[in-house]
């Protein structure tokens, strides 16, 4: 870990903790989720992972990732398994990873995330070789949404009574994105250092998969916060 964090991590790196609370805002007619077509998939829990490593000694973050889930998160186990840079309850079915890279956007070069702002996603993604050939497969790097989804049988450890493990991208159906970048759009964000629980944050995205697949979706609630 850096000995010198800039100071728009300071806030965050007290709170390196997991706030949320597996809840809708509105369990009748829920919107914390993404749609394709008629189908709504709900995701009720949020975190954001934020680089440390600034690698340009910018002095700010060189990139933020988010993701939207059913289930939770952690990297408490490191690089466990073959490409996992984090590990997920095994109660996941539903995973939304949206990666905003400062190159992309140039705001994030001279200050943090913004209420407010739109920010382009990474369309990049990592070709590996596994038993099922060439796969667009890279948990650090790529931005992906995913469904139906299986995690591994290998339990790492087990934190606020949820198992955690690898989620392999074989298992499920899985969207990247096409040509056009997908987009993230932060209405609110709160950040609550004297009572983490109360961290929140609201957005909106818009995501465009390779075949055209388009997904709309959306978030508003408790926020989990993972230094990478």
């Amino acid at each position: 870990m850096k000995n010198l964090l800039m100071l728009t991590l300071i806030s965050f790196a007290i709170i390196a903790c997991d706030n949320n609370d597996d809840t809708q805002n509105n369990p009748q007619n829920p919107a914390d989720g993404f749609q394709t077509g008629n189908t709504f998939y709900e995701t009720p829990n949020a975190y954001i992972c934020i680089d440390q490593a600034d690698r340009d000694n910018d002095n700010h973050p060189d990139y933020y990732t988010f993701f939207f889930t059913d289930g939770r998160i952690t990297d408490t186990y490191g690089d466990l398994g073959i490409g996992f840079a984090y590990a997920y309850s095994t109660n996941t079915t539903r995973l939304v990873k949206l990666q905003i890279f400062e190159s992309d956007n140039p705001s994030l070069t001279t200050g943090p995330l913004t209420a407010g702002n739109t920010y382009q996603v990474s369309t990049g993604f990592t070709p590996i070789i596994n038993g099922l050939g060439v796969t667009k497969a890279g948990f650090s790097k790529d931005s992906f949404i995913s469904y139906n989804l299986q995690p591994g049988t290998t339990v790492y450890g087990t934190e606020n009574g949820f198992d955690f493990t690898g989620m392999p991208e074989v298992i499920g159906i899985w969207h990247y994105p096409g040509n056009t970048p997908p987009t993230i759009t932060i209405q609110t964000i709160n950040v609550d250092n004297n009572n983490p629980a109360n961290s929140t944050i609201s957005v909106d995205y818009s995501f465009t998969d390779s075949f055209g697949t388009t997904f709309t979706g959306h978030y508003e609630g408790t926020l989990g916060i993972i230094l990478d």
